[in-house]
């Protein structure tokens, strides 16, 4: 089992029927690719992404969203082989940040209030996996 993170930067914000309509796309693809992981969305346009599932099957995955028109500044923060998968009963889930109640969580609302998170997660990339497993325990 291979796991990836990345970040991204929409070239422009996405509405939230826009974002529904895209996620419905990925879970799809990624039921059928056997892709699990999560999406997260911090409503200024930076995407953190953990992908888990087959390594070439991820790789692959990784290669489209990297070529991907509507994204920019695509950056790789973490990749490793693991046991299991953390996201197993999730083809794709997804959070906005913009709307969440997480403001009283130590060093996450940190995060929430940078003007730009793409460069703060560029900057601290262990702070992804934080966040990402946070989300997977909401």
């Amino acid at each position: 089992m291979f796991q990836l993170v990345y970040i991204s930067k929409a070239k422009n914000r996405l509405s939230e029927p826009d974002l529904l309509k895209m996620m419905a796309s990925f879970r799809a693809r990624n039921t059928t690719n056997g892709i699990t992981g999560l999406l997260l969305y911090d409503g200024k346009g930076t995407f953190i992404q953990l992908l888990e599932g087959e390594l070439n099957a991820v790789q692959d995955l990784y290669s489209c969203i990297c070529q991907d028109p509507r994204h920019e500044r695509i950056n790789k923060l973490h990749e490793q082989t693991v046991e299991k998968r953390l996201f197993a009963q999730w083809q794709m889930g997804f959070k906005r940040l913009d709307t969440c109640d997480i403001v009283e969580h130590e060093g996450l609302s940190e995060f929430l209030n940078q003007e730009n998170g793409f460069d703060y997660l560029n900057q601290n990339p262990e702070f992804s996996i934080q966040l990402l497993h946070y989300f997977r325990q909401c």
